[in-house]
């Protein structure tokens, strides 16, 4: 019964340390997809010249689920019967969603940045803030990138070690 119960613990520290890992795996993607969605937004609105809720709402409809949940819950809000500023609906829709997303602090700092930018200029320079996020978020994925090749093994093992060490402890 011992035996049974130390490796339940180790395979619960070892469960931990994986799912410590994949979060930082999905900030990293989230990242990508959110470059992705920038990218975009920037043809949409320098090239295209498209209003900001129907460039968010056909962004939305083709970007992967969780950048998705941003894009469409702004668009909404944008087009909705309150009457929001774009920064207001931006902000509004960052909240809505920030417990659902494996972002960090300084990650939806970058994103609140970028809202207050939105559609209180001229075309040219919502491009130009288009840009700078896009470089900032740039940034933000190859520090994701860095610390989830870093510390993917690292979270395991420890992970691991932990549920051994608690073994080692009580038995």
């Amino acid at each position: 019964m011992k035996v049974m119960g130390a490796l339940l613990v180790i395979a619960a520290g070892g469960m931990a340390g994986w799912v410590y890992s994949t979060l930082l795996k999905k900030r990293w993607t989230m990242l990508q997809a959110l470059i992705q969605a920038f990218q975009w937004l920037e043809t949409e609105i320098g090239y295209a010249s498209v209003p900001l809720g129907e460039a968010f709402m056909g962004i939305g409809a083709r970007a992967p689920e969780e950048v998705k949940l941003i894009l469409t819950t702004f668009a909404a809000a944008l087009d909705g019967p309150a009457g929001l500023t774009a920064d207001e609906a931006w902000q509004q829709s960052l909240a809505q969603n920030r417990e659902a997303l494996p972002l960090k602090v300084e990650d939806w700092a970058l994103l609140a940045d970028f809202g207050r930018t939105l559609g209180a200029t001229d075309r040219e320079h919502q491009v130009t803030a288009i840009r700078r996020t896009l470089e900032r978020l740039k940034h933000q994925a190859a520090g994701a990138e860095e610390d989830y090749r870093k510390n993917e093994r690292l979270y395991r093992y420890l992970g691991i070690a932990g549920g051994a060490l608690v073994v080692l402890i009580f038995y």
